[in-house]
């Protein structure tokens, strides 16, 4: 697991899109999927809830509001 994978994850959770989530890191969604699904088997946990209308996060992949990282994007 590598600092980028933490930041695409947190990416992915604030857009509640992969799409978006890429285009704001400028690189391919297919890349964030294959980045995301490294880091949910690494953590052995479901991170996220991808359907048809976007990307939520679950219970487990959830930022909290005291997170460093999440204030300073919000």
């Amino acid at each position: 697991m590598e600092f980028r994978d933490l930041r695409w994850a947190i990416a992915a959770s604030q857009h509640r899109s992969l799409r978006k989530a890429a285009e704001t890191l400028r690189i391919k969604q297919s890349t964030l999927s294959r980045c995301l699904r490294s880091l949910e088997h690494t953590l052995g946990s479901k991170l996220f809830e991808r359907t048809t209308g976007g990307t939520r996060p679950r219970m487990e992949g959830r930022i909290s509001r005291g997170c460093p990282a999440h204030r300073s994007r919000s």
